[in-house]
C-alpha cells in the first residue's frame, strides 16, 4: 500500500527575511529528512518517501531557490548558509531532534548541518558526499556552471536538453573523455524532462547550492563531527572514488562503497533507525506573507491545489483563473495592480502549474476545473469574489458563477475562445499539438515557436499575413520562458481543457450572466475577435478595449463593472 505524500508551505521569518519553503510529507514516527541534489528538487525523493514513510516521519523540504522554494537572496551563499537555512525550516515545522538522509547536493548541507548543530541531528546518512580537489573545484567552476539565458529563437533549450542528458553520461558533463565517462543507463526520457523542468524552475538560482557543493571541504569538518555518519556511494556515481579521500573521519564513522542504490538505501535505512530522532509534530498552518503573493497547498476532492493568496486590501476579493497551459505563476502580472486593493485567491487549476493533476491526461474539463475553483474559494472562506477569466479560465468563471457556491458573483472575463465551428475543427487538428518529452528534446522546440508564434498569428498554426497580429509583438524571452514552464508542466493536461473549452456554450453562458458580465481584450490579443463574437451573440455586450501595458487590465475591467 502506498504511503499518503502531502505537500505544505511553512512560511519563515528568520535571517534572510520573510521567505517560504515548500515540502512533502509522509509517514508517522521519528523525523528523518530528506534532502535532494541541485538542480533538482523534493520531487525527487518522492519513491524513497513511499519506502520510508513505514518507518519515520519523512519531510522532504526543496532547498532555497529550488523547486517551489523562496530563494535565500544573495547570489552567493556557502553551504553553511544552505545548513543554517535548513535549520530555520526544522524549527518552523516544529522538529527538535531528527535524522538526516542527504543524496550529493544534499550530503554537503546535511554535513554543515550535522557540524553546525550536533545537539539537533541524531544520525546522517549521506548517499554521494563530494571532497573535490582545489584542482577539480577550479576547473568545475570555470566550466560547469553557465547561465542559461533565454534566446529568441528558443537555441537555449536545445542546449540544456543536452546539458540535462550529457550528465548522465560524463562528469563533469563538459568533460567528454573516456576518463570521464559514467557506467550509467541514460534515463528515460521522462525522467530527463522532470529535472529540464526542476533546472528551469530554479532559473538564475540553479548555481547556487551548486557551487556550495563543489567548494564545500568536508574534512574540514570531520575532526570534530559528533553526530553518527555513514557516508556511501554506488558503483557508476563519480563520488564513490571521494571515499577514499576522507581524511580525520570520527571514531565510529563508516564509508561503504555499494553495488547499487538499493543497498545504499538499505545501509542508510538501518543507520538513521539504529540513532532515531523526535517524533514530528502535526503540519503548521501557512502564514501569510504581507504586501506580496504568498503560497498555500489547498486539498479538494480534485487533489491538492497550489494557491497563490494576498490578503490586504478591503475591496471586495478577487478570484483569478488562468488560460489552458498557464498558472497562478503567469497570472500574477496581471493580478500584481491590485495586490494592496483587494484579497486575492489565484489558484493553479488540476494539472496546472504546482496542482495534483487528474489521473487521466485526457480527462480534464473546463466543469472539473470550476468545481475545484470554487472549493478552494470556500474552503478559504471566500464567498463572494470577482471571479476573473482569461481565456479558457472565462469559461471556468462562468460555470463556476453558476454553481451556486458563491453569493452575487460578478464576472470580468478576458480573451473568450469563441469560434465557428471550422475553426473548432482546425484546432483540434492543428493547435493541440502533443508536447511530450521526446528522447532527442525535438518537443521543447516545438513548445516555444507555440508560444511564440501565438504572439504573431491568430491562429498560430497558420502563419499568414492575414493572420498577423496587429500591434507591437510582446516577445520578451524571460517571460516566454516562463510560459513554456507552465507549457511543459500542464503537458497533456492544457490540451484536454483547451478541447473541452472550445465547445463551452459560451453565448447561452454569457447571455444568462449579462447583468453580471464585463469583457475585455486587448488591440494586440490573440483572442480580441474571438471575443468580439462572442459578446455580439451574446446580447451584443459591450467589449472594453484594453491598453497595450498589462498592468492596466485588471483595473479596467473592474471599473467596467461598477458601471
Amino acid at each position: 500500500m502506498s504511503a499518503e505524500i502531502t505537500r505544505h508551505f511553512v512560511t519563515i521569518d528568520g535571517r534572510w527575511g520573510p521567505r517560504q519553503v515548500h515540502y512533502r510529507r509522509a509517514g508517522s514516527g521519528p523525523a528523518v529528512l530528506l534532502l535532494h541534489q541541485s538542480p533538482q528538487s523534493s520531487r525527487e525523493q518522492v519513491e524513497l518517501m513511499q519506502h520510508w514513510a513505514l518507518h519515520f516521519t519523512v519531510l522532504a523540504p526543496d532547498s532555497p531557490g529550488y523547486g517551489q522554494s523562496d530563494a535565500l537572496g544573495p547570489a552567493t551563499v556557502p553551504m553553511e548558509g544552505f545548513a543554517d537555512a535548513t535549520l530555520e525550516f526544522a524549527d518552523a515545522i516544529g522538529l527538535r531532534r531528527f535524522g538526516v538522509y542527504g543524496y550529493h547536493t544534499g550530503s554537503s548541507v546535511g554535513l554543515w548541518l550535522a557540524a553546525r548543530h550536533p545537539e539537533r541531528v541524531t544520525a546522517l546518512a549521506a548517499n554521494g558526499l563530494a571532497q573535490f580537489t582545489a584542482a577539480e573545484i577550479d576547473n568545475i567552476l570555470a566550466h560547469y556552471l553557465p547561465p542559461v539565458v533565454p534566446a529568441w529563437d528558443g537555441s537555449h533549450l536545445a542546449w540544456l536538453w543536452g546539458r540535462v542528458r550529457e550528465q548522465t553520461v560524463f562528469f563533469p558533463w563538459h568533460d567528454r573523455s573516456e576518463a570521464a565517462r559514467l557506467a550509467l543507463d541514460m534515463p528515460t526520457a521522462e525522467r530527463l524532462q522532470a529535472s529540464l523542468v526542476d533546472f528551469l524552475r530554479a532559473g538564475d538560482n540553479y548555481a547556487i547550492a551548486y557551487r556550495a557543493a563543489f567548494e564545500s571541504r568536508p574534512g574540514t569538518l570531520f575532526p570534530a563531527l559528533r553526530t553518527p555518519l555513514l557516508v556511501t556511494a554506488v558503483d557508476g556515481d563519480p563520488l564513490q572514488a571521494h571515499l577514499a579521500r576522507y581524511q580525520g573521519l570520527p571514531a565510529g564513522a563508516q564509508t561503504a562503497p555499494v553495488r547499487s542504490t538499493k543497498e545504499a538505501l538499505d545501509l542508510s535505512l538501518q543507520h538513521l533507525l539504529a540513532h532515531r530522532g523526535d517524533s514530528c509534530p502535526a503540519p503548521v498552518a501557512t502564514r501569510p506573507i504581507a504586501g506580496r503573493l504568498w503560497r498555500n497547498m489547498v486539498r479538494t476532492q480534485h487533489g491538492a491545489l497550489q494557491v497563490r493568496l494576498e490578503h490586504s486590501g478591503r475591496e471586495e476579493p478577487v478570484l483569478l483563473l488562468h488560460h489552458a497551459g498557464q498558472s497562478s505563476e503567469t497570472s500574477m502580472r496581471l493580478a500584481s495592480p491590485l495586490l494592496t486593493q483587494r484579497p486575492m485567491i489565484i489558484p493553479d487549476l488540476p494539472g496546472h502549474g504546482d496542482s495534483d493533476a487528474p489521473s487521466r491526461l485526457d480527462a480534464l474539463s473546463v466543469a472539473e476545473c470550476a468545481a475545484a475553483a470554487g472549493e478552494v474559494a470556500g474552503r478559504l472562506g471566500f464567498n463572494e469574489v470577482v471571479l476573473v477569466g482569461q481565456g479558457t479560465g472565462a469559461c471556468t468563471a462562468l460555470r463556476l458563477a453558476e454553481l451556486g457556491g458563491l453569493r452575487r458573483p460578478r464576472l470580468a472575463l478576458l480573451d473568450l475562445p469563441s469560434l465557428g465551428a471550422h475553426q473548432r475543427e482546425a484546432w483540434r487538428q492543428h493547435g493541440l499539438p502533443s508536447t511530450a518529452p521526446q528522447w532527442h528534446g525535438g518537443h521543447l522546440l516545438l513548445a516555444w515557436h507555440l508560444l511564440r508564434d501565438g504572439r504573431l498569428f491568430f491562429p498560430w498554426f497558420e502563419r499568414t499575413r492575414q493572420g498577423a497580429l496587429p500591434g507591437e509583438p510582446d516577445l520578451d524571452e524571460q517571460r516566454l520562458q516562463l510560459e513554456l514552464l507552465d507549457l511543459l508542466k500542464a503537458s497533456g493536461h492544457w490540451q484536454a481543457l483547451l478541447n473541452d473549452a472550445l465547445d463551452f456554450p459560451l453565448t447561452d453562458a454569457l447571455y444568462r450572466a449579462r447583468d453580471t458580465v464585463v469583457l475585455g481584450a486587448s488591440r494586440a490579443s490573440a483572442w480580441r475577435e474571438a471575443t468580439r463574437a462572442a459578446a455580439r451573440t451574446a446580447d451584443d455586450l459591450p467589449v472594453i478595449e484594453l491598453a497595450a501595458d498589462t498592468a492596466t487590465w485588471l483595473p479596467a475591467l473592474i471599473r467596467g463593472l461598477r458601471i
